[in-house]
């Protein structure tokens, strides 16, 4: 606290601050996000496919008949 007294000139009410009305927001979080779990499934996929033939992970298929 500075000693030359109490100066809030630099601040604003919180009445007074503009409200962010961005309408695209969620627009854009989807073509961000959506792309990003498309791709990342796709990897997901073709590592699967690349350690399967490449015998380094096969997942056990058994019957339970």
């Amino acid at each position: 606290m500075p000693f030359g007294g109490d100066n809030f000139k630099d601040f604003k009410e919180l009445n007074k601050i503009p409200k962010d009305n961005n309408k695209y927001k969620y627009i854009a979080v989807l073509i961000v996000v959506l792309p990003g779990i498309i791709l990342g499934g796709f990897m997901g996929k073709k590592l699967a496919q690349f350690l399967e033939v490449f015998d380094l992970y096969a997942p056990d298929i058994s019957d339970d008949d």
